[in-house]
This record gives structure tokens, sequence and C-alpha cells, in this order.
């Protein structure tokens, strides 16, 4: 028995969709233009048409392709929260990165979900949706390391903890203390060893206008392992 189909204009992605670079479309686009969709969207009915709840590379890739209409599989319409886990649970298991995947983890937090939920729905164990929630609250430029991979999932976790156990010590300190430095920019305590040592200005970005993501990370590491013997900049 054939799916119903709805016209793909009025099929619109999901506004908290996990997945924010879709990829390389263009064989998945080849496919659909070939022999059609072969699995279908699931969605569910808003004022303004279908809401994607899992297909939003299909969709994508569906537009390229030229495609007018789309077998979908239509789930009553719940409230916002209801879809918004739902769709995060799926994204689960599309190779979100890892960044993208933390996100994710916290947007299902956001809908009440507990972290055992999380896991639950999710099929990931707890203590790597704990390590997710906290990976989100990387500042943007560190986070821009893991998606680059300049920075491992590994250590952007550690160095989250680090950030997470500083701002606690700040917040229950008796005397104020000065500010911390923006991650990652020339305020950084790392920042004057890393314009002396980074020759790469020419061929790769710089972060912060101070050296490129492999020379930050590297200072890090060496930073790490001289504050474990006793010295370091005390990040």
């Amino acid at each position: 028995m054939s799916l119903p189909t709805i016209p793909i204009d009025s099929i619109h992605p999901h506004p908290s969709n996990a997945r924010h670079d879709l990829g390389d479309l263009t064989e998945l686009a080849a496919s659909i233009r070939a022999v059609g969709l072969l699995q279908p969207l699931v969605v569910t009915q808003t004022r303004a048409g279908w809401r994607v709840i899992d297909g939003h590379r299909r969709l994508a890739a569906a537009r390229l392709a030229g495609a007018k209409s789309l077998p979908c599989i239509a789930t009553k319409p719940g409230d916002t929260d209801r879809d918004t886990a739902l769709m995060l649970a799926a994204a689960m298991h599309k190779q979100l990165e890892p960044i993208e995947r933390a996100r994710a983890f916290t947007r299902l937090r956001a809908t009440g979900l507990s972290v055992t939920e999380i896991a639950h729905r999710t099929g990931y164990a707890p203590s790597t949706v704990s390590a997710g929630l906290l990976l989100a609250k990387l500042p943007p430029d560190a986070a821009e390391l893991v998606d680059r991979k300049t920075m491992t999932v590994a250590q952007a976790t550690d160095l989250a903890r680090q950030l997470r156990d500083h701002s606690a010590g700040e917040t229950h300190a008796s005397t104020p203390r000065q500010p911390r430095p923006r991650w990652l920019t020339s305020t950084h305590p790392l920042a004057d060893t890393i314009r002396r040592t980074c020759t790469h200005h020419q061929a790769r970005q710089i972060i912060g206008g101070v050296g490129c993501g492999q020379c930050w990370e590297q200072a890090i590491r060496d930073d790490e392992i001289s504050s474990a013997a006793g010295g370091g900049a005390q990040l």
C-alpha cells in the first residue's frame, strides 16, 4: 500500500532541528530524481502546513531534485515540547557532529526531560548525556575548535568542566575576583606565548587574532601538563 503524499511546498523544517549542516546532498538528490524518495518523512500538521519530525536531509535533497510532493507518515499534532523531543531523539541516530549532539541534548533537557529520560529516548548512556550537556556550554570559539577537529571531544569536555568549576569557584568566593578573560582571545593568559610561537598566519585560520587552532591546542595541552606538575598559567 502506497503512503499518502504531501506537496513539498507545504512541508517545513523543524525550527529546532539539531543538524545545522546537512552535508553534501548531491547523491541523495540524484537518487530521489531517479527513483523517488524511498524512505518517507515523518511529519506533524501545524497551522502553517506540515512540520518535519524526521527527514530534514531528505526534504532538502528532494527540493534540490525538484520533487513536487513527498510520501509522508503523519503523526497526530502534539505539543511543541513533545514534537521537539521526538525530532531530536530521532536526529541522535544520524551522524551528528559532537557539538550538534551536545546542543540537541540541551534542547531535550529544555523540554523538561531528565538526563535519564534523555538517555532512554536516544539510546545513549546517562554519562554521555551529562558530558554532552556540559560540552554545550563551551564558549563559541572553543566549540569551533571541536567542529574543526583541532580539539578532541575529550579535551573539550575537560575544558568545559574546568570552566564550570572555575565559574562555581568564583560564585562562592568570599572576595571578588577579576572577570575571566574571554576564551581564546588576546586577553587569554597563553596569548603572548602563542603569538610568539605560531608561525602559521599565512596558511591557517587565526583564532582570536592570536594564533591558529593547532597552536592554541598545543599551548593548552602544554599548560595542562605544566599545571599538573605545579606550574602553568592557571587557566
